[in-house]
Order: structure tokens, then C-alpha cells, then sequence
């Protein structure tokens, strides 16, 4: 495996800075050792992941306007299941939704939940 060097999106940032005020102990760019993913934030001591997923993560819009992941996000998720994680999703079209801090916060808190 080579060393790849990260770029931290602004929309990572973003969930990022929510979830630090949310949940404490989430580490950006966690490298999962057993798939050689990184995690875009881990709660290692749980296996919580969150990934913060952006356009290149889902096909185009179907007839009824859903985005469903592409093939590389689909894989990324299940094998990290199978190394034992949960796996939460943050799609960058639910994330622009809200305006407020606030509601972003209480987003993460139920998918947390």
C-alpha cells in the first residue's frame, strides 16, 4: 500500500465540526487496517464510521430523483460491515438541506442514535 496524501474536503470539515459538538472522540482519516480504508471520521473504541459522501460517491439521479451509491461506496460499506463497523452515511444532498447548525446537530444525534 502506498502513502497516499489526504485532502480534506470543506463539506468533510463541515461534519466534521458538527459531530466534534455533538459526539467527542472521532478521529479524521482513520486508516482501517484490516480493509486499508480510511475513514472519513472513526470512533475506533466503537467501530462507528462515518463517511461523508459527496457527489463522485453516487450515479445520477434516477427518473424519480433518488441517488443511489455507486459500485466503489458500495464496497467501501460492505467491507467495512464485515470488518466490524457501522457504517453511517452522511450524502452531501441531506447535508445541504439544512441551514441551521442546529438542525445539523440534531441530524447526527438520530443517525447516531
Amino acid at each position: 500500500m502506498q502513502d497516499t496524501q489526504v485532502t480534506i474536503s470543506d463539506f468533510q470539515g463541515s461534519v466534521a465540526a458538527a459531530l466534534a459538538a455533538v459526539q467527542h472522540g472521532f478521529e479524521e482519516e482513520h486508516l482501517e487496517p484490516r480493509t486499508g480504508y480510511s475513514l472519513d471520521l472513526a470512533l475506533p473504541s466503537s467501530r462507528v464510521a462515518v463517511e461523508v459522501d459527496g457527489p463522485s460517491h453516487f450515479l445520477l439521479p434516477d427518473g424519480r430523483g433518488v441517488r443511489k451509491p455507486n459500485g466503489p461506496t458500495l464496497l467501501k460499506r460492505r467491507l467495512l460491515t464485515a470488518a466490524g463497523w457501522r457504517v453511517i452515511s452522511v450524502p452531501f444532498y441531506e447535508w445541504n438541506g439544512f441551514a441551521t447548525a442546529s438542525e445539523r446537530h440534531t441530524y447526527l444525534q438520530r443517525l447516531l442514535g
